[in-house]
């Protein structure tokens, strides 16, 4: 949410508004919206507000779905479109049953730390009301009928500690990072380990973990800018069927330890 609410914002702010493909083919007039596009780097989302929202490199800010990849195949986790008209997903529609367009569902889900947003790829779907979802978690981490395997994996973002996992076999996420799947025991061992790091840390630089029944709170700490901190909850990661975790997936980059030795 954190990545897709300042597009949105920013599409809706601007005084112009950019023909794109996927608005041809929805067959909507000008209007502020999201673009939804594909390549061979993932599927993005971006402004189409005018001026055009660059990076320092002057490539189009946008942010991309992260998912999982079969290596060998080069498949990934994210549904497909047949029609680019699907792309185009339009800020300001009113709605006859009186439902929230767009823009008002993210800041809703920013004002409620509604972490995540899910959007189906058929836009006919909007007519049933659940083109959009809004969640603390995500519900697709992990592929199916994957095969697990364990192993030692280790991150910059737990300081370097190793930890047991269960790794999905041939499956990476699209920058190469492993799948990982934690027993309780590590993820409080993780917990711990983190707790220790964050006395001595700057805002923002290691989260922490909060082991809360049958999901994990992953929280960062922010500044305020006023000579003080707040905790914020980035994400909530439920128990899977075996209590397993996945911690950090697509936010935090895993690796295979190199060897099993304890932080």
């Amino acid at each position: 949410m954190e990545d897709v609410l300042p597009l949105a914002e920013h599409a809706a702010a601007t005084p112009r508004h950019r023909k794109t493909r996927q608005q041809i083919r929805a067959g909507w007039p000008d209007a502020p919206a999201l673009i939804w596009s594909r390549d061979t780097g993932g599927d993005w989302l971006s402004s189409n507000g005018m001026p055009c929202w660059c990076d320092a490199d002057g490539a189009e800010h946008r942010t991309r779905s992260e998912t999982w990849t079969h290596t060998a195949t080069g498949v990934t986790g994210n549904p497909g479109s047949t029609d680019d008209g699907d792309g185009f997903l339009p800020l300001r529609a009113e709605h006859l049953d009186g439902r929230r367009d767009l823009l008002d569902l993210l800041r809703f889900a920013r004002d409620r730390q509604l972490r995540w947003l899910g959007v189906n790829p058929n836009r006919a779907s909007d007519d049933s009301n659940d083109r959009y979802v809004l969640s603390h978690s995500r519900g697709d981490i992990l592929p199916p009928h994957a095969i697990w395997v364990p192993a030692t994996v280790t991150s910059d973002t737990v300081g370097g500690g190793h930890y047991r996992a269960l790794v999905a076999d041939g499956h990476t996420t699209l920058d190469g990072g492993l799948l990982c799947r934690f027993p309780r025991d590590e993820v409080e061992r993780m917990a711990d380990h983190l707790d220790a790091l964050s006395l001595g840390d700057m805002p923002a630089e290691h989260p922490v973990l909060r082991v809360v029944g049958d999901y994990v709170s992953v929280r960062w700490e922010e500044d305020t800018g006023e000579d003080s901190s707040r905790w914020i909850e980035e994400d909530r990661v439920p128990a899977d069927a075996d209590d397993h975790f996945a911690i950090g997936a697509y936010q935090w980059q895993w690796a295979a330890a190199v060897d099993g030795n304890q932080p």
